[in-house]
């Protein structure tokens, strides 16, 4: 809050009497209703900067969040007038637990969240649900804003989908590349009448991780054992391995580009065959192995030719391909290490050399910040708006 000096001088005998007096002008605080749909992995994660960095955000940009609304998949605490720190710790260490909101006192219908919701309240979408779609219509048909980390309501099909990208009220940041800025390198790039003529990246820090293991030398399975074991995968491994995911992400650059291309339109190569897709989770573990071989080759025909072997997506206007590919090692693809991601934006501009954002591409801390960070430019949207008239 600023701060102001007010300073009196008068004369007293042969010298100066200076008084000051100190006064904290008044700030007005913006407050922004916010509902928090998930409480996974991120959405835990976001809560916790949501409530840490409330103080900073409040005396440097004058918004205050009130968290109206905690919501997971079977019930949602409400209040209209905020929800109480206790509470909130409460339905945090619930989460933990394994327990659900339905079994919390005072937990309500997730049909109640849209009644509790005004003009100018933004929701956050932290599930990895197409339930939410209806909801989210809604929320934007009563002039609410919303911040997804949920990628699927954005790499539906495009006559669904499209209604998300022309919304002036929604942000999708963390959809791709967690908190690395690369939709809003995009967004910038077509805002300054560049033309974008293909995009290619790592968009998976899951597949990113396999793929630097295997160039060291690991064999396949024990890579997938690795990756496994640090939390780097789905529960089930082949929800990643089968590039649907990147496929996704690939959908969300595409559409941002001004390319309406749907899923069918971008090729994928999954990482294990079609026979070992309905085998359970630990015996595909088991029969990993049999694939060790397979990718060792590769990995050694990559090496002979002077690079190394990653998982990319390409798109264009004209369609796309996920999958894995040799690339030379003092690209910017095959330089990445660990689970790092990168996307390269070739333009009218950045035709010689293409534009490259990359960074860590992974994890709920950095996946919450860039749903942070789009929840406080959209609720500075929304101040200027309504400042505005």
């Amino acid at each position: 809050m600023p701060v102001v000096f007010l300073f009196g001088v008068k004369a007293k005998g042969n010298s100066w009497e200076v008084t000051v007096r100190v006064n904290e002008a008044s700030q007005k605080i913006k407050e922004i209703p916010l509902v928090l749909l998930g409480m996974g992995k991120v959405g835990g994660a976001l809560l916790q900067q949501l409530l840490s960095t409330r103080e900073a955000l409040q005396r440097e940009a004058g918004i205050r969040f009130t968290i109206i609304g905690l919501a997971d998949s079977t019930g949602a605490l409400l209040d209209r007038g905020g929800l109480t720190d206790l509470l909130l710790a409460e339905a945090q260490q619930a989460k933990t637990a394994g327990r659900s909101f339905a079994g919390l006192e005072g937990a309500l219908s997730l049909r109640e969240i849209d009644s509790h919701l005004q003009p100018g309240s933004l929701l956050i979408d932290a599930t990895a649900s197409v339930k939410t779609v209806s909801l989210l219509k809604e929320v934007l048909a009563a002039r609410c804003g919303i911040v997804l980390a949920n990628k699927l309501p954005l790499a539906g099909p495009w006559a669904a989908a499209k209604l998300f990208f022309a919304h002036p009220l929604l942000r999708y940041e963390a959809t791709v590349g967690a908190g690395l800025p690369i939709v809003s390198t995009l967004r910038t790039l077509l805002a300054t009448g560049d033309r974008i003529t293909s995009i290619e990246g790592i968009l998976s820090g899951t597949l990113a991780y396999l793929c630097a293991q295997l160039m060291h030398g690991i064999p396949y399975s024990v890579a997938l054992a690795q990756a496994r074991a640090l939390g780097y995968t789905e529960p089930d491994l082949r929800e990643d391995l089968s590039g649907r995911d990147v496929v996704r992400k690939a959908l969300i650059l595409a559409r941002t580009a001004g390319w309406p291309l749907d899923e069918g339109d971008i090729t994928v190569e999954p990482l294990y065959p079609t026979e070992l897709a309905t085998l359970s989770v630990d015996g595909f573990l088991s029969a990993a192995s049999t694939l060790d071989e397979n990718y060792a080759h590769r990995v050694e025909e990559a090496r002979l030719r002077g690079r190394v072997l990653r998982y990319v997506a390409r798109v264009s206007p004209n369609g796309g391909a996920v999958g894995v590919e040799e690339v030379e090692k003092e690209s910017a693809l095959g330089a990445l290490q660990g689970l790092e991601n990168a996307v390269s934006f070739h333009t009218g501009r950045y035709a010689s050399y293409p534009l490259v954002v990359s960074g860590p591409g992974a994890g709920p801390q950095v996946t919450a910040a860039g749903v942070l960070g789009d929840t406080i430019e959209l609720a500075k949207r929304i101040e200027r708006k309504e400042e505005l008239g």
